[in-house]
């Protein structure tokens, strides 16, 4: 025992004589500049202050986070002079230990952080009253929280002003969503996704029939109408089959009769179970406008964020489109033709009966139209796709949210048939889409931008043809590239749903303005906020989380 201490107390005696030098780490540390030294000499005071302090109001915790920090500094002294190496030492040396000025900082942030979990556990937990009944200003403590308004409001924070009477609606809806996620990810972990194509397929239908089992269960169908209505059936089995031609002729689907008879039995068998469910009365029509609460955050994000995503694609795609565009020997003389009909019966109109200069100005609208001719054809060659989907991109991201999402409930009933009328949420609901849409398609164009010229070339060569190309080599490897941003856009998209409480919809912080209205319950937003943030705070982090995972399995930035 006395040898090996002997030799330790030598190995010490030489690395700090040989390996230590007291001027380079003054220098290096503290005296280096005159800036440095009153820097380190106001966090030394400001530390043995805090210290001081924070030792008087938690002395036990105080003490073990000051023993913790000078084991770590002699932790760090060892393994910087080669004594003895430490994982613990070597990663402390590298990211908080590093300098005089690092080890104090992190003491004081340390100190600081646990005083702030402290108070936060004091009002959170300790001090808190839970009882629901207790929420009026004599029961409450002014140093906890008083989450009785939590559970109190739970109904109103969860479904809005859902009817009570169909809330079973709603638990079968997220029961349907929990056994579909389920047993998705229970066929993919298991290997049969890939090998078992029965499964995949009907998963898949699943999947896509979730957007109308939401509006037949929170929405309902009316039972009134006929049961067949002749022009709704014609229009839609168009439609379908003019979406079948259109996948054969680009060879997504191949063409056999028996797909053609499934094809086009889609559309009718879908009408025909629409109007049973409504007319079994199974589930009768709720008003739209009492959704409310996180449900409804969850729709309108969710709608969003699938509505955006292939808008966005397409918008990306017709931007970079090398489409051959109109002639100007064409453009020209439509544009001018067009422009002095505006002039002579429009502008003489409005000159008439202008009473300011501003209406002066406007009269003479139809210069726009000459305008858009020359930037169509000196911009964009008269690609006319390239130059609708640049307007459109541009436009939607110069108009805050705010101003969308009240254009799009004002003008709404301008695009409506006579006699229909669009309600408020789904108005939202588009002109959120559309402004998310517009930031989706830089993100996607940013993709379609790195890949090298290249790949492009390789999809001609070996003969696939445009939809083919997109969907085999580019789109996979641009989305693949833009990853973050895309999941990055979808939680900007979630927690910005929060803005349409603006509109007058009454989505979870929209309720909260409401609960807190109550006069048992005036006075307690911070529990609610606090309950909202952890709320936008559980569904962002999930979307992060996967995000990596994703980014992990693809080997994004690695490969």
């Amino acid at each position: 025992m006395a040898a090996k201490t002997e030799s330790f107390t030598q190995r010490l005696n030489e690395s700090v004589s040989k390996r230590f030098n007291w001027q380079y780490f003054l220098q290096d540390n503290i005296t280096g500049a005159w800036w440095l030294t009153l820097w380190v000499i106001v966090l030394a005071l400001a530390t043995v202050f805090y210290t001081n302090k924070q030792l008087t109001v938690y002395p036990v915790s105080t003490t073990i986070v000051l023993l913790v920090w000078a084991l770590g500094l002699v932790l760090v002294t060892l393994d910087g002079l080669h004594i003895w190496h430490s994982r613990a030492g070597s990663w402390l040396r590298q990211n908080l230990l590093s300098s005089v000025s690092n080890a104090l900082l992190t003491l004081i942030l340390v100190l600081a952080i646990l005083a702030a979990v402290y108070s936060m556990w004091d009002w959170a937990v300790v001090n808190a009253t839970f009882d629901p009944a207790k929420t009026e200003p004599q029961y409450r403590n002014p140093d906890g929280a008083t989450w009785g308004v939590v559970i109190g409001a739970w109904d109103l924070l969860m479904y809005g002003r859902f009817p009570r009477e169909h809330i079973a609606r709603v638990w079968g809806l997220l029961a349907y969503f929990v056994l579909l996620g389920g047993f998705t990810f229970v066929l993919r972990k298991v290997g049969l996704w890939a090998k078992n194509k029965i499964a995949r397929w009907l998963f898949t239908a699943l999947w896509l029939i979730a957007p109308f089992v939401v509006y037949i269960l929170l929405a309902g169908i009316s039972p009134e109408g006929p049961f067949i209505n002749p022009q709704a059936l014609i229009a839609g089995e168009i439609v379908v089959l003019a979406v079948f031609a259109l996948f054969v002729w680009q060879k997504v689907v191949k063409f056999s009769w028996l797909t053609l008879v499934g094809w086009a039995l889609v559309w009718p068998l879908a009408y025909i179970a629409w109007q049973a469910i409504g007319k079994s009365g199974m589930f009768p029509p709720i008003n739209v406008n009492l959704w409310g609460g996180l449900m409804l955050t969850l729709i309108i994000a969710a709608s969003v964020i699938v509505l955006s995503f292939p808008l966005g694609m397409i918008l990306a795609l017709g931007r970079r489109s090398e489409v051959r565009g109109i002639p100007g020997w064409l453009i020209w003389p439509v544009s001018i033709l067009l422009a002095l009909s505006g002039f002579y019966f429009s502008t003489t109109e409005i000159l008439a009966s202008a009473r300011n200069t501003f209406e002066q100005v406007i009269a003479f609208w139809p210069v726009i139209i000459l305008i858009v001719a020359y930037i169509l054809q000196r911009t964009f060659k008269g690609n006319v796709i390239a130059f609708t989907s640049t307007a459109f991109i541009e436009i939607i991201r110069g108009v805050p949210l705010i101003t969308l999402l009240f254009m799009a409930i004002i003008m709404a009933p301008f695009f409506m048939p006579e006699g229909v009328t669009l309600e408020n949420i789904w108005a939202v609901i588009i002109g959120y889409s559309l402004f998310s849409s517009a930031y989706m398609a830089e993100l996607i164009r940013g993709g379609l931008q790195a890949l090298p010229r290249g790949q492009y070339d390789a999809a001609d060569a070996i003969g696939l043809n445009t939809l083919q190309k997109m969907r085999f080599i580019i789109l996979p490897q641009a989305l693949r590239i833009v990853i973050p941003g895309i999941v990055g856009q979808f939680i900007g998209s979630y927690k910005s749903s929060s803005l349409v409480a603006i509109v007058g919809l009454f989505e979870l912080l929209g309720i909260i303005s409401v609960i807190v209205a109550n006069p048992q319950w005036l006075g307690l937003r911070k529990e609610l906020y606090v309950f909202a943030g952890v709320i936008y705070f559980v569904g962002s982090f999930l979307m992060s989380w996967y995000s990596r995972r994703l980014e992990a399995r693809l080997g994004v930035g690695e490969r």
